[in-house]
Parts: C-alpha cells; sequence; structure tokens
C-alpha cells in the first residue's frame, strides 16, 4: 500500500482552512515498487493512469470502455484504436483514470472478465520496448 503522508500537496489557500484539493502520488514511489516486480509503468501521465485493454471485438467502442470502468473511479479518457480502412477496433484500447488505487482495482477486477464471447486482458500500460 502507498503512503499518502509525503505524496499530498498542500494547495495554498487565502482561508487557510481548505483541505488539499488532491492527493499526489509520488513517481518516485511508484517505480521503486514496480521495478522490483519487473514491470516498468509508464507512470501517471497529465491526467492519470493509463490502462491497456485487449480482445477488444471488432464492434467494440468507447461507451463499452466507459461503462466498465467508469463504476470502479474517475475515467478522464478512453480510446478504442480502430482500423483506418474499416474503422471496426482492433482490438485493444486505453483507458485513463486519475487515481492509482481505483486504476488498480479495476484492473485486478476486469483482467479475465469475459465480454461477450472474449476474455478481456487489462493492465497497467507499459513503456514499449522495440526490439533489435
Amino acid at each position: 500500500m502507498l503512503s499518502t503522508e509525503c505524496c499530498v500537496e498542500l494547495q495554498n489557500d487565502t482561508h487557510g482552512s481548505s483541505p488539499p484539493l488532491f492527493p499526489r502520488f509520488s513517481p518516485i514511489t511508484i517505480d521503486s515498487m514496480t521495478s522490483l516486480a519487473g514491470v516498468n509503468l509508464t507512470g501517471p501521465t497529465g491526467a492519470g493512469w493509463c490502462i491497456f485493454v485487449y480482445n477488444l471485438s471488432p464492434e467494440a467502442d468507447e461507451s463499452v470502455l466507459w461503462q466498465l470502468f467508469g463504476p470502479f473511479g474517475a475515467v478522464t479518457n478512453v480510446k478504442v484504436i480502430r482500423d483506418f480502412t474499416t474503422n471496426k477496433c482492433k482490438g485493444f484500447g486505453f483507458v485513463t483514470m486519475t487515481n492509482y488505487d481505483e486504476a488498480a482495482m479495476a484492473i485486478a477486477s476486469l483482467n479475465g472478465y469475459r465480454l461477450g464471447d472474449r476474455v478481456l486482458q487489462v493492465s497497467f500500460k507499459t513503456s514499449k520496448q522495440h526490439k533489435a
């Protein structure tokens, strides 16, 4: 579990009594945890944590991803990757969530989930390693 004691950025407020507006996770903490597991996460983007969703049907669209991930927390963006000529889903997409714990819970719950006749593979997006 992540410690948030040093990860919450206090916002300056003229009234002086307002709580922090939002928690901020330290990428250093995340990187040290995931590197121990041999995972290279891209870390939070400006908008949140990027999740890779694989094995979507050709008919899948963005609304499917909003419906799947929305119940787990704040989703800021979804993108289904489509074939340029047919406009059908190429079988994968991306979801961006603002909160790490909510994203991790969505991944744990939806990885292996059967959507229609397909079993989804869901994980944090990792840095793409180019093969030599």
